[in-house]
């Protein structure tokens, strides 16, 4: 089995020292595989996302991820879009962390770049979508420019919170053939947070389960 993309061990996760959200989370992900990480609201899935993305410090314990630019892709719940900018615009965005620090200072993507982006559009089946706002479309078809922006970035490490939560069950089941293609196709670790426990293991390869302030894994 190849090497971990992300392991986690010994981990409090949280905001104040002395009342974690979660404790002891201890786990690997490889490449190609796809974690389901599923548990009531309020409980801590959406800060362990956010902890393994780097964008809150550990309270305690070692998380190992991948730290190269653009190495980890991050769709959060309300997907960090740009209502007033068009598709090619976000997806472009998504872009940059890959592209020299001169195009990132101007967000001025080169030939290259804006090539990944079209073909990554291309690949969610937005190419005719490409000139309209984001404030145009359908959820689901802002769920996929979201996807499309994240895997311009060409990341190792893919972490989507509710990312299906809105989603009609026909959406929803696009979204997850597309989820399921970045892993298997393109070799790519992706952790997913869902509040549907069946729908997860439909296509999560392992689920695990918060409960209280600790996680464990279930059979699927």
């Amino acid at each position: 089995m190849e090497r971990p993309v992300l392991t986690v061990r010994d981990a409090s996760v949280g905001f104040e020292r002395d009342s974690p959200l979660l404790i002891d989370v201890n786990l690997d992900l490889h490449p190609g595989e796809i974690i389901g990480v599923i548990g009531r609201s309020g409980i801590g899935k959406s800060t362990l996302l956010r902890t393994v993305a780097g964008l809150i410090a550990p309270i305690s314990g070692k998380i190992t991820a991948p730290t190269g630019r653009g190495e980890i892709g991050y769709i959060p719940q309300r997907l960090g879009l740009i209502n007033y900018q068009t598709v090619g615009y976000n997806v472009m965005m998504g872009a940059l962390p890959r592209a020299p620090l001169w195009q990132t200072l101007f967000s001025l993507p080169g030939i290259e770049l804006r090539e990944s982006a079209r073909d990554a559009i291309d690949s969610v089946g937005l190419s005719d979508k490409v000139l309209d706002s984001i404030s145009q479309l359908s959820g689901g078809q802002q769920q996929r420019v979201a996807i499309a922006r994240s895997m311009v970035q060409q990341p190792t490490l893919l972490l989507a919170d509710e990312c299906l939560g809105e989603l009609d069950s026909e959406t929803a089941k696009e979204i997850i053939e597309l989820i399921q293609k970045l892993a298997k196709e393109d070799n790519i670790a992706i952790m997913i947070v869902d509040h549907n426990p069946v729908r997860v293991a439909t296509f999560c390869d392992r689920v695990l389960h918060v409960k209280g302030t600790r996680i464990e894994e279930v059979d699927v």
